[in-house]
């Protein structure tokens, strides 16, 4: 069924993304509920007390969210005090595109960057 590979992708690619993270000194959570508007974000990332909030596609072609779902997404991050990101993973990398720039509609290509600059730009 389409539904489940679907969702064993993006499943995969979360896991990817949370042993990334914690083999670069994040505690990391996987949430369960993700999708949910409790849970509007799929990883968590923590470190020095810098929260990540992000929020996984994998797709072949770019991923946009919807209007409810930018908002959840944006109020979950403004009460934990987490930077929220987008993460994408297309054919051949892992594209990050920040909150900020989902909530304004930028999602064209120069606004994505990948996982290690993103890391270097938040200096961890």
């Amino acid at each position: 069924e389409k539904g489940m590979k679907t969702y064993a992708k993006g499943a995969s690619f979360e896991r990817d993304v949370l042993h990334y993270l914690n083999a670069r000194g994040f505690s990391v959570i996987r949430a369960a509920s993700s999708g949910g508007f409790l849970t509007p974000v799929d990883v968590v990332a923590i470190k020095n007390s810098m929260i990540l909030g992000i929020e996984c596609k994998n797709h072949a072609t770019k991923p946009k969210l919807e209007k409810e779902k930018v908002l959840a997404f944006k109020e979950w991050c403004e009460k934990a005090g987490a930077f929220g990101f987008l993460a994408w993973k297309n054919k051949t990398k892992w594209l990050f595109l920040t909150l900020k720039n989902v909530e304004e509609n930028k999602y064209e290509d120069e606004n994505w960057i990948e996982l290690h600059r993103l890391l270097e730009v938040l200096q961890l």
